[in-house]
């Protein structure tokens, strides 16, 4: 019996092979693809796809001279039967063109490159219209981007406007990552403690991909995140809802037990608030702060840089950029964050999940949809609510008690004497003012509050950041804080 795979049926196979092999590469080229380097989405990003066409160009030019000079060359001078040819040792001629011709194509190459490299080192233009300031900070593994100007902290989702260059300040606050939209311009690398610089402008408003593209650890294929292009009304109006309070919730609700589960397990490292007035470098400071405590103790701290969570309801994806941002995909990510991003810091610091050997989430399956409710309620309310927070009623203890969970000072302080979460316990802090005599109980709590830096209790550290808090909810504060005995 004759096998099927003759020479002849082989070298159909092959064909058939290499030419869908040649499809699928073909496939990656298309520009409709988000991640595609040929749908230019504004002018870095075609100056450089233009620049690459160029090189590609000349790449071809001098593959086929050379290829074609050594199938001549291998035709012109194979072996044959008749005598040795004349030997030629040295042609000067030659010589002078393959080190001329080399030459001219690569200052063809290095004059735009370098030029384009200058472009980009002297940061967005002035005379394209008023310039957008963003600081980008890589963590492993997700972007935090600032917003100096307008004082406004996201994560992994930068918005812009279209037509307006945007000048981008990459850091990193770990290892070295890269910020890549490939649709806006090419990657540039985030070192730590060497900031670097990138500019663009988007053309169109729509949604680009974004990716690290610098290998950084386990999770580095999942780092991802989106730039939102809006027009000039859609990004003032983002910007104003990220100063604004969140639609209230109803007293009681899923979304208020939320809010305090929050408040409880997951603020001593996410910030939900940065609407409030001076919150912006409250945010810095307390992030900054955050990092410095996981750099003194990586493999103990309870503390680490994490994602603002300020509106969150608003943002399209979870995950840094792998999820969609939808209520069974959060209910997830709140249970296991390690089953849909592996190499998460949630699960290594956070009380929570270190409670139980599968290292879940110790919470009930009701209590984890309570905090993916209160999560996916985080959207801007009324524009023109006040950004302090809104507790009347009640005795000055009641309103204290309310301001002690709103602004997540139960994250930190454990109202059980013999548990220490991050701060000292506060149980029986009215009779007693630390290890300072020159004030008493209510003025060091005052002054805690007010300045927590003034003085630290001795085996921690300065990690506490609050928001500036009116004279009136400060003495509700401590009212409150006097009762816990």
């Amino acid at each position: 019996m004759q096998h099927w795979l003759t020479p002849s049926n082989f070298n159909k196979l092959a064909l058939v092979v290499l030419a869908l092999a040649a499809t699928s590469i073909l496939a990656a080229c298309s520009p409709e693809h988000p991640q595609s380097t040929f749908g230019y989405g504004g002018p870095v990003a075609r100056d450089q796809g233009n620049l690459f066409i160029l090189i590609f160009w000349i790449a071809v030019a001098v593959f086929i001279v050379v290829e074609g000079a050594i199938i001549y060359a291998a035709i012109r001078y194979r072996r044959r039967d008749d005598k040795i040819p004349k030997q030629v040792h040295g042609n000067t001629k030659l010589e002078i063109t393959w080190t001329v011709l080399p030459s001219i194509v690569i200052a063809a190459i290095a004059v735009p490159t370098i030029i384009g490299i200058w472009e980009q080192q002297r940061g967005a233009p002035t005379d394209m219209g008023d310039v957008l300031e963003v600081e980008a900070i890589g963590h492993r593994w997700w972007f935090e981007f600032r917003y100096p100007n307008q004082e406004v902290v996201t994560a992994n989702e930068m918005h812009i406007p279209v037509g307006r260059p945007v000048n981008v300040q990459l850091a990193s606050q770990d290892v070295i990552h890269s910020f890549w939209v490939p649709k806006l311009a090419g990657k540039i690398d985030m070192v730590p403690l060497n900031d670097n610089l990138l500019w663009f402008i988007a053309e169109e408003p729509g949604v680009y991909d974004g990716q690290c593209a610098e290998f950084c650890g386990i999770a580095h294929a999942h780092m991802r995140f989106r730039v939102i292009a809006h027009t000039e009304e859609g990004f003032q109006q983002w910007v104003a809802g990220m100063r604004t309070p969140p639609v209230a919730f109803e007293s009681g609700s899923s979304k208020q037990q939320g809010q305090t589960l929050f408040a409880t397990h997951c603020k001593t490292c996410h910030t939900d608030d940065s609407w409030r007035q001076d919150a912006y470098s409250l945010e810095i400071q307390q992030q900054d702060s955050r990092w410095a405590t996981w750099l003194d103790d990586i493999e103990n701290s309870r503390i680490v840089s994490a994602p603002n969570m300020t509106h969150y309801g608003d943002r399209l994806f979870l995950g840094a950029g792998i999820k969609e941002n939808s209520r069974e995909n959060l209910i997830k990510w709140i249970n296991d964050p390690n089953d849909i991003k592996i190499g998460t810091s949630m699960q290594a610091h956070a009380a929570v999940y270190q409670e139980r050997a599968d290292n879940k989430i110790n919470l009930s399956s009701q209590e984890v949809e309570n905090i993916a409710d209160y999560l996916l309620g985080l959207v801007p309310g009324d524009i023109e609510q006040l950004a302090a927070p809104q507790i009347t009623g009640g005795t000055p203890e009641e309103r204290g008690e309310q301001l002690f969970v709103s602004i997540g000072c139960n994250a930190c302080h454990s109202l059980d004497a013999d548990t220490t979460i991050v701060g000292p316990s506060l149980i029986g802090i009215a009779d007693r003012a630390g290890t300072r005599t020159s004030l008493s109980a209510e003025d060091y709590m005052r002054e805690s509050i007010n300045d927590p830096a003034a003085f630290i209790v001795d085996g921690f550290t300065n990690s506490m950041v609050v928001p500036k808090l009116p004279a009136s909810q400060v003495d509700d504060l401590i009212a409150y804080i006097s009762t816990l005995e």
